[in-house]
């Protein structure tokens, strides 16, 4: 269970927002955004009173008894009745029991504008007369609290990338073995060091597969002589790490150390642009500059980074062209890349927390060596 210290304080900052808005009710449906509040995603509402204490409203024998054991804050359960017959049915939409309590809220933060549906079910409930209650979007001042990590915070995000520093070392890659294999081999490990789960599924690309930047496993066989590319990540608590490292497999040719160098030199080069006050566009450019010197910048297809937390992907990009500035205690990743059709590709990434001067590497424990697997 996240410390109620901790949750409470994301509470208070979320009611202050309410209160110079002047927002009577904040109704939080996202999976992540309930974590972060309240500490559990397995109730199907959060309930934030400008006025009162915070609640969550969860479906019995559905995630009621998970989210109690996970949030200090009081659940609701909602039990269905289905009788024998489609007259007895009672089962009654969440936001019935909501208005129910908070029926003269006149203004509503609600993070599911995207749902219209959800939208008008909310705005039917809470409509007084011929007038419904006013509908505001709470995703900007959520993204704006969830931007900037504390130190609890970092300290899960720290261990997730232990987890899957430490299962990555345990591994025994033999040649012969399936891209599936070693995915499946990696995400073992990680459970069995105390992850929740693979961040996102395990990329394993193998010779020309690693040519494509977010590749699906398959059965192709490592072998010698050859590009070996693993993207992977740990959830833990809820938090996530994400990290790539790129191999070659023998005696790797001149060529490919050429471009791993390049690759590596980008990523460092960005690093000491992730800092406090940087534009967010900066640490891209920095790496697409030492690309360009060595003809590789048509090659770079992507982002250098993205926001990273509870979400994989958290909202910004490190991209040339993104406004914004970089902020301490800001968690991203660091991922120049290049693909060469008929060739191959290189990825080397880390996560990395935004520092006062200088990026802090979460995941650069692990050997970046091209031939690291030569052991």
């Amino acid at each position: 269970m996240y410390p109620r210290s901790e949750l409470d304080s994301r509470i208070r900052r979320l009611k202050r927002w309410m209160g110079r808005r002047d927002i009577d009710l904040s109704l939080v449906n996202s999976p992540s955004n309930m974590l972060y509040l309240a500490g559990t995603a397995e109730a199907q509402l959060l309930v934030v009173p400008l006025d009162d204490d915070p609640y969550l409203v969860a479906r019995y024998a559905f995630g009621d008894e998970i989210a109690r054991e996970k949030t200090p804050y009081h659940v609701e359960v909602q039990k269905p009745f289905y009788g024998t017959s489609g007259k007895e049915v009672i089962n009654p939409s969440v936001y019935d029991l909501v208005a129910e309590r908070h029926g003269g809220a006149r203004r509503i933060a609600v993070d599911f504008l995207s749902s219209q549906e959800q939208v008008e079910k909310v705005r039917k409930r809470f409509k007084r007369g011929k007038k419904s209650a006013a509908i505001v979007s709470l995703d900007d001042q959520l993204r704006r609290m969830r931007i900037i990590k504390s130190e609890y915070e970092l300290g899960l995000m720290k261990e997730s990338a232990s987890i899957a520093m430490r299962a990555f070392e345990s591994l025994e890659i033999r040649i012969g073995m399936t891209e599936r294999e070693i995915a499946n081999m990696l995400e073992f490990k990680m459970k069995e060091l105390g992850a929740e789960e693979p961040s996102f599924p395990t990329i394993v690309a193998s010779g020309a597969n690693s040519f494509n930047a977010h590749h699906i496993n398959t059965e192709r066989r490592v072998s010698e002589g050859e590009i070996l590319l693993i993207d992977f990540g740990s959830k833990y608590m809820g938090y996530c790490s994400d990290m790539t490292r790129t191999f070659y497999i023998g005696s790797p040719p001149e060529g490919f150390l050429d471009k791993y160098e390049a690759v590596l030199n980008a990523q460092l080069r960005a690093l000491d642009f992730i800092r406090d006050g940087v534009p967010m566009e900066r640490p891209d450019i920095e790496a697409r500059k030492v690309l360009k010197e060595l003809d590789l910048l048509e090659y770079f297809v992507h982002s250098l980074g993205h926001g990273i937390g509870i979400d994989i992907h958290e909202f910004f990009r490190l991209l040339v062209g993104r406004g914004g500035r970089l902020q301490e205690g800001m968690t991203v990743t660091d991922e120049p890349g290049i693909y060469i059709r008929g060739w191959g590709g290189i990825r080397i990434e880390d996560t990395v927390v935004v520092g006062r001067n200088r990026g802090i590497p979460l995941t650069e424990k692990l050997s970046k060596d091209p031939d690291y697997l030569r052991r």
